[in-house]
């Protein structure tokens, strides 16, 4: 690869290398393969030419989305179903695009075409990565490519009114999907046993976002984590090769004994309440006790006070100097 080649994402959130899902699997196709390429993740989206990230630089060359980089890296000799037999590497396409029509629509819609999850959650993550003036309109594009997503995979418009989306549909192909995948994982480090392939890259790319996220509305997220292998699977991957790209706004204390990657939402909030309700109670605790030492003292000096006053009233010495 040639010196000075980059791939440019958005840096990640949750522990994760990166918040969106095409960046993540670019990712893995490079660190599958170990591409000796170097990962810039405060890139700018708007000098791709295509206003989206992932882009991969060679010199002066630009490669936009995840098939033109996979496609680079294959006629660069890195490519990702390199070690699977004829057969698994069909196996390997077939799985991937089914698990493409049974999850890009939840991804899609869950991220950015539920209203509230979109307003909370999505829209600051994508304007906190991308420069000002931009970051007040660019979000919006991913949400009008979710509805024609949705359209298609999902078959209602996510501009209609909420009680007209059919996300319960989206739901049950989502759980179908993930069952399968847990059978066909097993045991196994990788879906096709010692090798990964391009089905891991796309499996943990969607898992692992819908599972590390903070949404307030992700019914995938309890049921993947029911799925203990899928857990230990995206766990793994996001430990031993993403350690040097994962990235987390919030720092746990070394005491705590909660994790993003085995907290939903609910018990986040349960949590952080919890936490701030010790916090208030600790100060109050303090203001009280201070605020009784104060009137101790007070009182201890109005005791004395009293006790050695006997009753006389005594003129200033100076003033009966003047007088005499």
């Amino acid at each position: 690869m040639q010196l000075g080649s980059k791939l440019l994402v958005y840096k990640g959130e949750w522990g994760l290398p990166s918040i969106d899902f095409e960046c993540m699997r670019a990712l893995c196709l490079l660190r599958f393969t170990r591409c000796p390429m170097d990962i810039e993740t405060n890139a700018n989206p708007l000098r791709s030419g295509a206003g989206k990230l992932p882009y991969l630089q060679i010199g002066n060359d630009k490669f936009i989305g995840y098939k033109e980089i996979k496609r680079v890296l294959d006629l660069k000799g890195y490519p990702v179903d390199a070690h699977l037999n004829t057969k698994q590497k069909h196996l390997s396409t077939t799985y991937s695009n089914w698990v493409f029509t049974q999850l890009h629509a939840y991804y899609h819609y869950f991220l950015y075409g539920d209203p509230h999850n979109y307003d909370t959650t999505t829209r600051g993550l994508y304007a906190k990565r991308t420069p000002f003036p931009f970051n007040f309109y660019y979000p919006s594009t991913y949400q009008r490519e979710a509805c024609d997503v949705v359209q298609v995979l999902g078959g209602f418009d996510i501009n209609d009114k909420l009680e007209k989306h059919d996300g319960d549909y989206l739901v049950v192909n989502a759980k179908k999907c993930v069952n399968l995948l847990s059978r066909k994982l097993g045991r196994k480090v990788w879906f096709f046993g010692d090798t990964y392939s391009e089905l891991d890259a796309i499996v943990y790319s969607y898992l692992a976002i819908i599972f590390k996220i903070t949404l307030p509305n992700n019914p995938l997220q309890n049921h993947i984590k029911g799925c203990q292998n899928l857990v230990n699977f995206i766990n793994r991957i996001t430990k031993d090769i993403f350690r040097n790209e994962c990235y987390s706004s919030t720092k746990l204390t070394k005491g705590s004994s909660y994790t993003d990657s085995t907290l939903t939402p609910s018990e986040r909030k349960f949590v952080e309440t919890e936490l701030n309700t010790k916090i208030v109670a600790g100060v109050g605790a303090v203001l009280a006790m201070g605020a009784f030492a104060a009137w101790r003292g007070l009182y201890t000096q109005l005791t004395r006070s009293s006790a050695d006053y006997d009753g006389v009233d005594y003129e200033d010495d100076e003033l009966e100097e003047v007088l005499d």
